[in-house]
């Protein structure tokens, strides 16, 4: 079986994850099919979709440019201690 049907399977957590990251599709669907955006011209339909879909770029490269930033941060704390991250011996003492 694959691992990630595995996961999916067996984890209860995963499932309401995938649940909860879903919300915005569905308000987005919802948006559309009820023609919530009907007051608007077809150009402020289009931008109004283009900054949502832009936020949510922004916010997903947001969480893998934190993550990105987090393991850089422990890999300095790693190399501070150990000395080995800026190419010099460590110190003594």
């Amino acid at each position: 079986m694959n691992p990630v049907t595995r996961l999916f399977r067996r984890s209860r957590a995963v499932r309401i994850l995938l649940s909860l990251a879903m919300v915005p599709l569905w308000a987005l669907i919802v948006l559309v099919s009820l023609d919530t955006l009907g007051a608007y011209s077809t150009v402020g339909n289009v931008t109004l979709i283009a900054l949502i879909m832009f936020f949510a770029l922004w916010a997903w490269w947001y969480g893998e440019d934190r993550d990105r930033r987090d393991a850089a941060k422990a890999a300095r704390a790693d190399g501070a201690r150990s000395g080995a991250a800026n190419g010099r011996p460590p110190r003594a003492g």
